[in-house]
């Protein structure tokens, strides 16, 4: 479908200029940061488990999106109102479009014809 237009964390590739640059830190500050002994690591196995919650919401996030430019083709359709299966919609979606074009080649049809018999 379209561009992703959700947060830049879903995606798997981030733009360098909109990273943020720390100025280098002092030794005060970097021994602040160290875990004290007491303090637990953090497991591979946790650090999964925040993978798989950020995955949760894109997938989430995604899924409404989806819905919501269903719904949007829903009302473009005609008779498309209904609560159809996606392949059902889709397929009523194409046949609705080629049937657009048609009219507008015989339409284009007409024009031209009205505009030869005026010469």
């Amino acid at each position: 479908m379209g561009a992703h237009t959700g947060n830049s964390r879903c995606s798997p590739s981030t733009s360098t200029s909109r990273r943020r640059t720390r100025p280098p830190a002092s030794s005060a500050a970097v021994a602040a940061r160290r875990p004290s002994p007491t303090t637990k690591p953090i497991s591979k196995d946790d650090a999964a488990e925040g993978g798989k919650a950020r995955t949760k919401v894109c997938s989430r996030r995604r899924d409404m999106e989806v819905r919501k430019k269903m719904e949007v083709l829903r009302r473009l359709v005609p008779s498309g109102g209904g609560d159809d299966e996606v392949d059902e919609l889709l397929l009523r979606a194409a046949g609705y479009i080629a049937q657009l074009q048609a009219q507008v080649t015989v339409m284009q049809f007409m024009v031209d014809v009205l505009e030869d018999t005026k010469h």
